[in-house]
């Protein structure tokens, strides 16, 4: 982020103190950004494909001190991986629009294949909601080359590494969740198996990429939950899930990554258990109607670093500018006392949020989010 008057301290500096609970001159600011009249509005540019990773490189830098998921927006287009799924993508957004089964029994198929695959792909490449893929590029010998491409581009900013899959989402997106229900009713070993090999092949990437000096805090996620709560009982997430999330979490504490979690939706319920998989803080924090998951969050587990709690479902595309500023004080007169807060809208800044709002979401974090006088 561009150096403001009364900073003391550089963009990682202050999110590795938020992170271990130190005083810091302000509360750092974190987004995701894709929406186009934002970068325009900043950089006085029109975005195109072929100039986007520049601009949103440039937005960055003024407006933010860590973000994730940096990457040029892509082309539409649509196109099959080597395992025959089809996708479509349009700027930042792939969608997955047809499987390369449509029953149990291929399902099945499909994951003693995979299984075996998962043994033998390279140990760089990281296996996620849309296949194999090398951690940040294609090209480079080194697995962090483009990363180091990335902080380079970002300057003061600090950039997560490529966000970390536990595996549990990537089964049921890669299979649909109705086909994964049905399978593992049906075969719950096969995919206790497949979740294994989905979780382990990102662990050894882990050890082979994580590197604390380049890359401090990395982002390990699972989506498993809705507004509503969480999408699995409680039961199946402590036999199939936490143990492995556990593991992963384990992987990057081995070379002194700090991890926040991260997965849409209310899972307040099962934050005891991602405390007792050792996660250092959870995003991005929804606001929920009936009750308020940030103050929640942060009355009951003050160990977490929170990231998030600036709603983009609903405040930022439709609120006035009025409530998201009183929004922005609102969190900051939750967490700020007790510091361990990373501000940021409620996962991304898409195209629905309304340009003034942005805007104002960041004004009132300067102006509320600051330790000094």
């Amino acid at each position: 982020m561009r150096r403001l008057p009364h900073d003391t301290m550089t963009a990682r500096e202050r999110v590795l103190a938020t992170i271990n609970g130190q005083p810091t001159d302000r509360v750092p600011l974190f987004e995701m950004i894709h929406h186009k009249d934002l970068l325009r509005h900043v950089t006085g540019k029109k975005l195109t494909p072929d100039n986007g990773l520049d601009l949103l490189c440039e937005t960055l830098r003024q407006c933010v001190d860590v973000t994730r998921g940096v990457s040029a927006p892509g082309k539409d287009a649509t196109w099959r991986d080597d395992e025959r799924f089809l996708y479509q993508s349009e700027w930042w957004t792939v969608w997955l629009i047809e499987r390369p089964f449509n029953d149990v029994n291929g399902a099945c198929e499909f994951m003693r294949r995979n299984i075996e695959k998962l043994h033998t792909i390279p140990k760089d490449s990281m296996y996620s909601f849309y296949g194999q893929g090398d951690v940040w590029t294609h090209d480079a010998a080194d697995p962090n080359e483009e990363y180091r491409q990335l902080q380079e581009k970002l300057e003061n900013v600090l950039l997560f590494p490529s966000e970390s899959p536990v595996g549990l989402d990537i089964a049921y997106f890669r299979l649909g969740m109705e086909l994964f229900t049905y399978c593992y009713a049906e075969n719950p070993a096969l995919v206790s198996q497949w979740l294994d090999a989905l979780n382990l092949h990102e662990v050894e990437r882990v050890h082979r990429c994580a590197n604390a000096e380049l890359a401090p805090v990395a982002l390990v996620y699972t989506d498993l939950a809705d507004k509503n709560g969480p999408m699995f009982s409680p039961d199946f997430l402590r036999r199939e899930f936490f143990p492995r999330l556990k593991r992963l979490v384990d992987a990057w504490h081995s070379h002194g990554v700090k991890v926040i979690y991260h997965s849409d939706g209310d899972y307040l319920m099962l934050l005891d258990d991602y405390a007792a998989a050792g996660v250092d803080g959870i995003n991005p924090i929804e606001k929920l109607q009936r009750k308020d998951n940030l103050e929640e969050s942060r009355r009951g587990w003050p160990q977490f670093t929170l990231m998030g709690g600036i709603d983009s479902s609903n405040l930022l595309p439709y609120g006035s500018r009025d409530e998201v500023e009183a929004a922005v004080k609102h969190a900051f007169d939750i967490t700020k006392p007790g510091g361990r807060y990373i501000f940021g809208s409620t996962t991304e800044l898409h195209p629905a949020c309304q340009l003034d709002n942005i805007l104002t979401m960041w004004d009132a974090a300067l102006k509320y989010g600051a330790y000094y006088t």
